[in-house]
């Protein structure tokens, strides 16, 4: 199993973070760009304590003019996180978290490394996300899961094909979502024909 690091619970930093972190024109766009179904205003959401909001916010920042405040909100997320935050918030901001700056590896050096460790932090809670998921009446299912899915990518774009069916294997074994088997076997036709190159 990948590591998860853990943190423990620090103390929140004192200050307005959001008036500090943001002038006001950039509360503004910020304001601006968030419209989401039920409501509810930009602010409260950066204001949050769970990492997961500050993680939705930054999904409305998407665009390449916008990227840098999503970065701050990102920024900020990173810093809530802890022992104390519920496993399903953690799994969800990882997979928004790691999204975001997968989205621009072609455009930030650091994107792409950011990216893989969001996706390697979610990998790391996936068993017990995925019991959650098993046992729980609402949900009743094990959906997919975007940290293995896009890693499994990554590993295989850099050539590392082991790691790569390596993952596809855990998140088969955790009950993940999605035609691991296909992505197995695809691998190892892969794997078969490096060794009769060699």
């Amino acid at each position: 199993m990948l590591p998860f690091f853990r943190r423990k619970a620090e103390s929140q930093p004192t200050g307005d973070w959001w008036t500090e972190a943001f002038t006001p024109e950039e509360h503004a766009t910020i304001e601006g760009v968030f419209a989401p179904l039920g409501g509810g205003t930009a602010e409260s959401l950066a204001r949050s304590t769970n990492p997961n909001s500050l993680g939705a916010l930054a999904e409305y920042l998407k665009k390449e003019h916008l990227r840098h405040l999503g970065y701050k909100l990102l920024d900020r997320a990173d810093t809530l996180v802890n022992e104390n935050v519920p496993v399903l918030n953690l799994h969800f901001y990882f997979a928004v978290r790691g999204g975001f700056y997968y989205r621009w590896r072609d455009h930030d050096p650091f994107a792409l490394d950011e990216a893989v460790k969001s996706f390697e932090r979610q990998i790391g809670l996936g068993a017990n996300v995925a019991r959650f998921f098993r046992e729980d009446k609402n949900w009743g299912f094990i959906p997919a899961h975007a940290g293995y899915r896009q890693l499994r990518i990554i590993e295989e774009k850099r050539g590392n094909w082991t790691l790569a069916r390596a993952l596809c294997e855990q998140a088969k074994a955790e009950g993940w979502a999605d035609d691991w088997d296909h992505h197995i076997g695809r691998i190892d036709k892969k794997l078969a024909a490096m060794k009769t190159q060699d």
